[in-house]
């Protein structure tokens, strides 16, 4: 018995050592491998590509169990060979007995939401956030068997409906939980999970991302809800809470997803109107700004809405993360890194927090096909200097042209760094090329200065991952700013 592990990212990759843990082997197949390799475990290493030829071997596919990497695109033509395709959570889910959970997901916010509700619980956290599902099971079922039978029943998952038949992973209540995970769960996760099921879901607002994976909005909307189609499948749906943001109503698809489930709804507008619904004192409305004031906001009361207890006062321990508006102070001029704001709504919500300044505004990277629209009306309104960079940065270039936005088209973060020096210097009238001669003129200026990466865009065109574009950010200031 083998089960099949399609791409071979950090998650698979911890599933692949609880597998072997428990005596089985796995086919591994990603591009990373440029030929068949073998392992002394009896793992099995393969491209891509090999696919090609096991589809003229066994023209039916393989229909052993395969368990899909969240990143690879549902479009992607290999996945046809493989009639039993599941996700991370379904396989976890199915052998954690036990297991009280709470999935945390939305465009921008997923990871400072779900620091907080673990914050606040005193639970673990994972999933998206960094930790995958078997690592956590490897922490918390240190001495239980994994009994592949459960999956006998469930037949080859190739759409988004389960069929009339199709049995839901049961929940268990809090009183009779084991241990209780919080996990960031993503779009990609969500698309190919389809039993597995949060006790508690609570989703931030959406706005258009990773669009050339899903295909549409709407089908990134539709994943993005799909535990609530689930839950009309589950034991009691009644058991299961949701915590969703009312301007989803705007839209059919969502209108109709939420009108069929049977489980607990409660439609949220801002941080205003669920601090209301908390009741608690003053100082938790002041303890964050936007958009952070509003995940802790969505935590708290996804939580109290759900009957779960927590201490709410743990939450004045919790600091906001690295790389999601991060502010520096050097040589008298503010810093903001905000690399981890991968799309525009996240953008829109850091240049509100700094509208008062005069911003500097580092964009672009790989938009991932999501459009720019909502950023260029702020943009002009507030007479903010692009610095576009990235693969999509000549296109954002080119709106912003059209927008009659002030931009300059830098290619790279490095080349925008000191394009947005010299035009300091410019819009500043220095008489040389001293940062101190800057420190004392900024002061004699109606709005002072703020040097903002926050991007709209991944950063996989030119960086391993945002935390390094965040990271050469950081160098760049030390470097050029002197």
């Amino acid at each position: 018995m083998y089960i099949n592990i399609l791409g071979y990212g950090i998650t698979n990759k911890a599933l692949v050592i609880l597998l072997n843990k428990q005596g089985i082997v796995c086919k591994i197949y990603d591009d990373k491998y440029q030929n068949d390799e073998l392992d002394s475990i009896g793992n099995t290493y393969q491209p891509l590509r090999t696919i090609a030829k096991l589809y003229a071997m066994n023209p039916h596919g393989d229909k052993n169990l395969a368990i899909i990497s969240p990143g690879i695109p549902p479009h992607t033509p290999f996945l046809d060979y493989f009639q039993h395709i599941i996700s991370e959570y379904d396989f976890i889910f199915h052998i954690a007995k036990g297991l009280y959970s709470i999935w945390v997901s939305g465009t921008n916010g997923k990871t400072t939401t779900t620091e907080m509700l673990a914050c606040m619980l005193g639970a673990k956290s994972g999933g998206n956030i960094g930790v995958p599902l078997a690592t956590l099971f490897m922490q918390d079922y240190t001495k239980n068997p994994i009994d592949l039978h459960v999956f006998n029943s469930h037949k080859p998952l190739h759409t988004n409906q389960p069929p009339h038949n199709h049995k839901i992973y049961d929940i268990c209540t809090l009183q009779d939980s084991k241990t209780i995970w919080v996990l960031e769960t993503s779009s990609f996760a969500l698309h190919y999970t389809y039993f597995a099921l949060p006790n508690l879901y609570i989703l931030l607002p959406l706005s258009q991302d990773h669009i050339s994976w899903h295909g549409s909005f709407e089908a990134y909307i539709t994943d993005k809800l799909k535990p609530l189609t689930l839950m009309n499948y589950a034991k009691n749906p009644k058991q299961h809470y949701v915590l969703l943001p009312k301007e989803l109503m705007q839209y059919e698809i969502a209108q109709s997803i939420i009108a069929k489930t049977q489980a607990n709804i409660f439609l949220y507008a801002d941080s205003k109107e669920l601090y209301a619904y908390l009741q608690c004192d003053k100082q938790y409305w002041e303890l964050f700004k936007e958009p952070f004031r509003l995940d802790f906001m969505v935590a708290a009361s996804g939580m109290r809405f759900g009957n779960i207890p927590f201490d709410i006062e743990h939450i004045l321990k919790y600091k906001v993360g690295a790389y999601r508006m991060e502010e520096y102070k050097h040589n008298g001029l503010l810093f903001v890194n905000d690399s981890k704001a991968t799309n525009p709504h996240a953008v829109l919500s850091a240049l509100n927090t700094y509208k008062a300044y005069a911003i500097y505004l580092i964009l672009g990277g790989d938009s991932k096909g999501a459009e720019m629209d909502i950023l260029y009306p702020f943009l002009q309104t507030h007479a903010i200097k692009v610095f576009s960079i990235g693969q999509d940065g000549g296109m954002i270039a080119h709106a912003c042209k059209e927008q009659d936005i002030w931009v300059q088209d830098c290619i790279t973060l490095h080349n925008a760094m000191q394009a947005i020096y010299k035009q300091l210097q410019k819009d500043y009238c220095l008489q040389s090329d001293s940062i101190i001669d800057l420190k004392c003129k900024v002061d004699k200026y109606d709005k002072l200065p703020v040097i903002m990466l926050s991007p709209a865009c991944a950063s996989l065109d030119q960086y391993t991952s945002y935390q390094q574009r965040g990271e050469d950010f950081k160098q760049l200031i030390k470097a050029i700013f002197i």
